[in-house]
């Protein structure tokens, strides 16, 4: 055989290993707009608004119709991340615990470059994305990235926090982002892309007849929105292309969808009816959003998909689309299925219901949840709802009205609601599911989060001292960075979880202020380790340290620590525990 011979045969298997390569590890780009119903696009039956490239989208690729997320930003933002229903890891507003496998770590570890580009809202700082598996970002309401999104913007740019004044913030991420992809277009990238548009405030955008650069950055008026949803299908647009003129199509699987419904400002029209924005209710306008794949040569052109999906199922079609290594612990946490069989037309469903599990407050004390197909729908208040013919969920299903057919999938699904709710763990600890490492001090303002029993024990309604922010029912107080829990009563607690390096006698300073005498103790796992603890008014001081006069006896290992309100109307701001 001569060494031209060879030489084109072992180009050719070099070539065919890379091809085999690059069908096993393809490109794949998540788009999560915010705010944004699926009554608002075109090929969705919406007229308010101009959406050719996400239409087009449809056109050349798929449609999902019956695609759901969660009700309201954070939960879907950790839903999407993780394939979990919320019942299983969701604590907080605003937050991602941080001992979560996300698919930021299931593509980093497969060798893939990954990147994340726009809102994160999801706590922490640079040192967090990169944790999480992400090699490079461009984010914005992050720690170093917390003033408005649109106008002269601030960004958390790889760890470096950029003010972009004069410029549109869509913009600024839009090229980070296509930078991205053309660095990245020979090697398998994944590109995660939770756009800021078209969240409140609404505000003009540079192709606004009164675009003004120099506009105040929290200006809002609704009138807006439309020109916000027509830039951000214009984004996507742009995106598609540089993804088609980089030659890298057939080999890059584009998602579409949005984190819930459209906001409650705005009222949108569907196939001529009127349907107001449900951000943060839960009916199906709520969680029912725009689902739409891109992906030539694997998926068909105009296939139209009726049968059920959620967020859920994104991580689960990542994993077999990329083919990525995910531990068996992780996947028995799973609660989505692979799409791909409705993408393929091997199948018409793969599920035959969807969950979501609701926490309006972040207190434990205000939970809903429901079950769902595509044509019913239980709450966990017990309101069953026709969907097809109550789409607003204003006339729920009377038990004399009931077919045997529904009355069998009344109960079929309470039995899947309960299922469900079994599966919150007993206890989420407030600090990334860690325990507080005793020595040392406990921030009062952080405390469990779980069922009832092991979260703050609160018996009041509501927010009675307005604090700068409600993140749970107990009223917070922060000023220049101090923090402080108030208006606490007797009766109620917060607990703990701490690890106690080792056994033995501690002290306990606790920090705080009162207008009058208040008192506390403290338990471990439902056991006094200290009589009624006096914490005398600190005669209109702000915060005063007080000594506790006797020691502490803990145990070495794992507790779960109390602190009782004997007498309340303290302001506690912390606790610090140690040895001397």
């Amino acid at each position: 055989m001569n060494k031209l011979l060879k030489l084109s045969i072992y180009i050719g298997v070099i070539g065919f290993v890379l091809c085999a390569q690059a069908k096993n590890s393809p490109n794949i780009i998540l788009i999560m707009v915010d705010d944004f119903g699926y009554e608002c696009v075109e090929s969705y039956g919406g007229t308010s608004y101009s959406t050719p490239n996400l239409s087009k989208m449809a056109a050349d690729g798929a449609q999902f119709n019956n695609a759901h997320a969660q009700n309201i930003c954070t939960p879907s933002r950790v839903q999407i991340m993780t394939g979990q229903y919320n019942v299983r890891n969701y604590t907080r507003f605003a937050t991602l615990d941080q001992s979560q496998f996300t698919f930021g770590h299931a593509f980093k570890n497969a060798g893939y470059k990954t990147c994340i580009v726009g809102k994160w809202q999801l706590g922490g700082d640079e040192n967090t994305i990169q944790s999480i598996g992400f090699d490079e970002h461009c984010l914005w309401n992050i720690r170093g990235a917390t003033k408005e999104r649109y106008v002269s913007p601030t960004f958390l740019v790889n760890g470096i926090s950029v003010d972009y004044r004069g410029q549109y913030g869509p913009d600024i991420q839009q090229e980070f982002a296509e930078k991205f992809i053309r660095k990245n277009k020979d090697k398998p990238f994944f590109l995660y892309y939770p756009m800021t548009l078209p969240h409140y405030p609404f505000q003009p955008t540079p192709d606004s007849p009164d675009w003004d650069p120099n506009r105040d950055p929290y200006y809002n008026n609704t009138r807006y929105f439309a020109d916000m949803v027509e830039y951000l299908d214009k984004l996507v647009g742009d995106l598609i292309s540089v993804v088609n003129t980089n030659g890298i199509s057939e080999e890059t699987l584009i998602i579409f969808t949005s984190d819930n419904g459209t906001d409650h400002r705005i009222i949108s029209y569907q196939n001529g009816i009127s349907v107001p924005g449900a951000k943060g209710k839960m009916i199906d306008d709520a969680t029912h959003v725009p689902f739409l794949v891109y992906w030539p040569g694997m998926v068909s052109s105009g296939l139209n998909i009726a049968g059920l999906i959620d967020f859920s199922d994104i991580f689960s079609t990542l994993v077999e689309v990329a083919d990525l290594d995910v531990t068996s612990d992780v996947l028995s946490k799973q609660d989505g299925t692979s799409f791909m069989p409705l993408l393929n037309t091997s199948k018409k469903e793969i599920r035959t219901h969807s969950f979501c599990w609701y926490m309006e407050r972040t207190d434990m004390t205000d939970i809903k949840s429901f079950i769902q197909n595509k044509d019913y729908k239980l709450h966990s208040d017990g309101r069953f709802i026709k969907k097809k013919t109550d789409r607003f969920e204003k006339n729920p299903l009377k038990d004399s009205e009931l077919t045997a057919y529904e009355k069998t999938l009344r109960n079929k699904f309470s039995k899947e609601i309960e299922y469900y709710n079994k599966l919150r763990p007993v206890r989420i600890p407030y600090n990334n599911s860690e325990p507080i490492i005793i020595p040392g001090k406990i921030e009062c303002e952080q405390y469990d989060l779980g069922m009832p029993g092991v979260t703050y024990y609160d018996k009041t309604k509501g927010n009675k001292l307005n604090g700068f922010w409600r993140s749970d029912d107990v009223d917070i107080l922060s000023d220049k960075n101090i923090h402080q829990i108030t208006d606490i009563e007797k009766g109620e607690w917060l607990e703990y979880s701490i690890e106690v390096s080792s056994s033995g006698l501690y002290e306990i300073d606790i920090t705080y202020s009162s207008l009058i005498d208040s008192a506390i103790s403290f338990s471990v796992n439902d056991k006094y380790i200290s009589g009624t603890i006096r914490l005398p008014s600190t005669a209109g001081k702000r915060t005063q340290m007080h000594c506790l006069e006797k020691n502490m006896q803990l145990m070495d290992g794992s507790q779960i620590l109390r602190l009782n309100i004997e007498k309340g109307g303290m302001q506690l701001d912390s606790i610090k525990i140690y040895q001397k």
